[in-house]
């Protein structure tokens, strides 16, 4: 199993928080561990303001990544993307975040090889807007699927499985909390191996709370309010030898994780071009057991990592329509990247009998939707009545059975049914309501009822990845 260490180095407010990512790099560069240190962009450039290229030099010998541009500085992530709809959110967060990715490049001499979602802030446009800003990968992420630890979520590779030492750097301090906490962690890494966990990462520390007993954001950036600097209010800074203990038992911490069997530390930069790329097509024998599948269920899920549900869709109607014209079967189909609906599907109450050729232009009209927008249709109308992609997944896997089986239906039924991948509500309930409220930073007036829609939404772009 891989696992990749993570540091996240954001203490916009106490100016001797460099010294210690500075301490970690050159701790853990002489241990010839690469870590992530996800840096905020705001970070970088008070380093470059206040001449700090020692600080620059050491963590440059990491894995880089971008911390958000401005972590908890009102407006937050989650706060920007609050009211925002789908491709207004994406752009919002490009803009946002835009300027991390250029002078974290700038000052640190290379691009950053993932994102990482701040505390609890966090949007289910983050993923697409962070693909075409070119950073090639989400950690943190609040979309899941599988249990390898990684899957796709709106086009972006998503690692969203890690884990810390309990109790944290104030364990890390106390030689007692840690020799505790210790065992429990390395049992849970282990643990997660065995259920098949593939990739995972080790929250090491934030390099602050290494020094400071309370964090800084939320002395500062507490529900809403923002701080001048020069009203910047101040931690207690913990004393010399504690701060020494939390860089030992750190490194211990990290060594033993590298010693457990069958672990292999790895940077983030070099997991990334170990998973899989997208599969590009998908051979027609395969089609079918993707469409007995999905007839045969009661449910849909997202846990296919040949196809997400959205791609099965698309393939779907693609094949069908084949099937419907007569022409030549080709050996494979093009398997696209095809992201969910951008806007709430009707609920189809009842059943819909329709002719085939409406069905066939139906099928038809799916996949012009999706050439021309890379997303499935909110809806589409069949015999005056609004369908959404959940009855018409389940609809064209039963008729491209038929099809393959030399059957040609005179009607064929659409019929009610789940309307959105089974892992859609649970995934909206604890990646939006369940962990963002309770960020201090966040306002605790924050909408969330449009980040949970479009995480719901995108969960049709869901499917776990596969390393090499």
């Amino acid at each position: 199993m891989y696992v990749y260490v993570c540091f996240d180095v954001e203490d916009l407010v106490h100016p001797d928080s460099d010294d210690v990512a500075r301490d970690i790099a050159e701790m853990l560069a002489a241990d010839e561990i690469t870590a992530m240190m996800c840096v905020v962009g705001e970070k970088a450039r008070l380093w470059e303001r206040r001449g700090r290229d020692d600080v620059i030099d050491a963590v440059r010998r990491h894995d880089v990544g971008l911390h958000t541009n401005r972590h908890s500085v009102h407006p937050a992530v989650a706060e920007y993307l609050a009211d925002k709809g789908w491709e207004d959110g994406v752009a919002e967060a490009m803009r946002q975040e835009g300027p991390g990715v250029q002078d974290l490049s700038r000052i640190l001499g290379a691009a950053p090889s993932t994102w990482g979602t701040p505390g609890s802030s966090w949007g289910p446009q983050i993923p697409a807007a962070t693909r075409r800003l070119g950073i090639p990968s989400n950690i943190y992420s609040h979309a899941r699927s599988g249990e390898t630890g990684a899957c796709w979520f709106a086009g972006q590779l998503c690692y969203s499985d890690y884990m810390s030492l309990p109790g944290g750097e104030d364990a890390c301090g106390d030689d007692a909390a840690f020799e505790a906490a210790l065992p429990t962690l390395l049992q849970r890494i282990s643990d997660f191996q065995r259920q098949g966990g593939a990739c995972l990462g080790l929250f090491a520390a934030h390099p602050t709370r290494l020094r400071y007993t309370v964090f800084w954001d939320a002395l500062n950036f507490a529900h809403g309010q923002n701080t001048p600097p020069e009203s910047y209010r101040f931690a207690p800074r913990k004393d010399d030898a504690t701060y020494e203990r939390g860089l030992r038992n750190l490194r211990r911490m990290i060594h033993a994780v590298r010693d457990l069997p069958g672990v292999e530390l790895i940077s983030v930069r070099s997991l990334n071009n170990r998973i899989l790329p997208p599969a590009d097509h998908i051979h027609w024998e395969e089609i079918r057991p993707l469409a007995q599948r999905i007839a045969e269920s009661d449910a849909f899920c997202a846990d296919n990592p040949q196809a997400s549900p959205a791609q099965a869709l698309d393939v779907l109607a693609r094949a069908s329509l084949y099937l419907a014209g007569d022409t030549s079967i080709p050996d494979t189909l093009a398997l696209r990247e095809v992201l969910g609906p951008i806007n709430s599907p009707p609920a189809l109450e009842s059943p819909i009998k329709v002719p085939l050729q409406v069905m066939v232009a139906l099928a038809r009209e799916l996949v012009d939707h999706v050439d021309t927008t890379g997303h499935l249709p909110t809806r589409l109308i069949a015999q005056d009545t609004p369908v959404g992609p959940g009855p018409l997944l389940r609809t064209l896997a039963v008729l491209f059975l038929d099809l393959d089986r030399g059957r040609k239906p005179d009607q064929v039924i659409i019929s009610p049914g789940p309307e959105e991948p089974d892992i859609a509500a649970r995934l909206a309930e604890e990646g939006i309501y369940r962990r963002l409220p309770g960020w201090p930073p966040h306002p605790p007036d924050l909408v969330l009822d449009r980040l949970a829609l479009h995480t719901r939404l995108q969960s049709w772009s869901l499917r776990p990845a596969v390393l090499s």
